[in-house]
């Protein structure tokens, strides 16, 4: 039931309302950002973690926006990939798809941390190919590349995914 219900979130899509900082000329490459870039980063990811938490609140997603203004989404493995698989399950993609609109919305923002979980702890050949298979996923749906952090494991047993500004580095999975 839950699977179904986060599947039926990715058939249809609200946009939030755009601000004045995420129009603007200088915040629409990612790159080296400046503290104001930042600030106006964090305050507009504010915004897409209240969009997000529309989409997915009663389900298990965790969305969190960190006090360095990092947007943390959390998916438990469980709605990601079937044991020893590394296809992703309908419920991570409903994720996926809507965190591809909220970079294509946020020009400046990055995915500065893309980490999946293996069946068990530790980084694993079958943990980086999942992360892998969730960079693709977002590709496929227009997301460039040089927007997308590399494919890592995940040390939770949760799909990891964390957007932020390109210079806020790289973010503790943990969190």
């Amino acid at each position: 039931m839950l699977v179904a219900a986060l599947a039926l979130c990715g058939c249809s899509s609200v946009a939030p309302p755009k601000t004045a900082a995420s129009t603007t000329p200088e915040s629409t490459t990612p790159g080296s950002t400046t503290p104001e870039q930042r600030s106006a980063l964090a305050a507009n990811l504010a915004i897409e973690r209240q969009w997000l938490d529309s989409w997915f609140r009663g389900t298990p997603v965790r969305i969190v926006q960190r006090d360095d203004g990092v947007l943390a989404v959390d998916v438990p493995r469980e709605f990601c990939f079937d044991r020893g698989s590394s296809n992703v399950k309908p419920a991570l993609a409903a994720v996926l798809d809507k965190v591809a609109e909220s970079l294509r919305r946020r020009p400046q923002a990055m995915l500065i941390l893309l980490a999946a979980p293996d069946d068990r702890a530790g980084a694993t050949p079958l943990a980086l190919q999942r992360a892998m298979r969730v960079q693709k996923h977002l590709r496929d749906r227009g997301v460039p590349a040089t927007r997308l952090g590399p494919p890592t494991a995940a040390t939770a047993a949760a799909v990891q995914l964390r957007l932020g500004a390109p210079s806020s580095g790289r973010p503790q999975s943990s969190t």
